[in-house]
């Protein structure tokens, strides 16, 4: 029974149903302080686009090289299916949406594979990697679903794209701090380049700045204030107890589940 269990959870963390509940927690942040009732869809949609995101920049490579085992076939029918009942979706969406998700777009098939033949994916070019993340995140989270509102709130996308590009930014640290001795030395990420003590220092103060200006921009005694404060703290724990050689699923299972718990405790504050 524990095998079975062990195997389904390898299968829910490996297929990026995991990740994209992270990405839909993030993005009903953005509908919750926007006050703006949910759809449904748009949650659907944003699950998929991000499932099909992941595993297409996971996958693509397997594909083209053909090394795809049994589970790895039953992942990529699995996102062809969410490929698909996204473009259904899709069409359905504003201008406005589509422009952001078409952004979000380019920067996963850059972040997956070279344009031309001669060059490498944006993701191999020297510190790329993590501005690509927090981009393409962004997209999806704030923009896509500020987009549904009514009226387009570009003062608060601002707000809520720094709130969830610190967040993002900072979260990403202990994946790069985890991969730092399988990760190409080309890729010159944040740990490569100025070590792991620095960055955790560095992760930190970027937090302390982000609880600050969300202080600034949304009150002290809010709902989003008060559940950024505990969900920072939480994350600038995890990336200090982060390092080399942590089990695989402290930043695939737990780092990346505190978006899912940030949007609880809104609710709860």
């Amino acid at each position: 029974m524990q095998k079975l269990l062990k195997t389904f959870f390898d299968f829910y963390l490996k297929s990026s149903i995991h990740v994209a509940l992270s990405v839909v927690a993030l993005a009903k942040i953005s509908l919750i302080v926007a006050n703006f009732k949910t759809e449904p869809s748009l949650l659907i949609f944003i699950f998929l686009g991000a499932l099909s995101a992941y595993n297409f920049i996971k996958f693509f490579p397997l594909i083209s090289s053909q090394n795809l085992g049994t589970e790895d076939w039953v992942i990529v029918s699995l996102t062809l299916v969410a490929m698909i009942s996204c473009m259904g979706l899709f069409f359905t969406m504003s201008y406005l949406a589509v422009g952001f998700v078409l952004l979000g777009g380019i920067l996963v098939l850059g972040y997956a594979i070279p344009f031309y033949a001669s060059a490498t994916n944006w993701r191999g070019k020297k510190g790329w990697k993590l501005n690509l993340v927090v981009m393409s995140w962004i997209c999806l989270t704030v923009g896509v679903p500020l987009a549904y509102v009514e009226l387009f709130d570009t003062v608060l996308f601002l707000k809520l794209a720094v709130l969830q590009g610190i967040y993002i930014f900072v979260a990403v640290l202990p994946f790069e701090i985890g991969d730092l001795n399988t990760d190409d030395k080309c890729l010159q990420t944040l740990p490569q380049r100025f070590g792991i003590v620095t960055v955790k220092k560095m992760g930190s103060v970027i937090l302390v700045l982000g609880y600050l200006i969300t202080v600034f921009n949304f009150g002290i005694a809010t709902g989003i204030s008060l559940s950024t404060l505990c969900v920072f703290l939480i994350l600038g724990y995890g990336l200090w107890k982060s390092n080399e050689n942590q089990s695989p699923y402290f930043a695939r299972f737990w780092i990346e589940a505190l978006p899912i718990l940030w949007c609880l405790l809104i609710y709860y504050f």
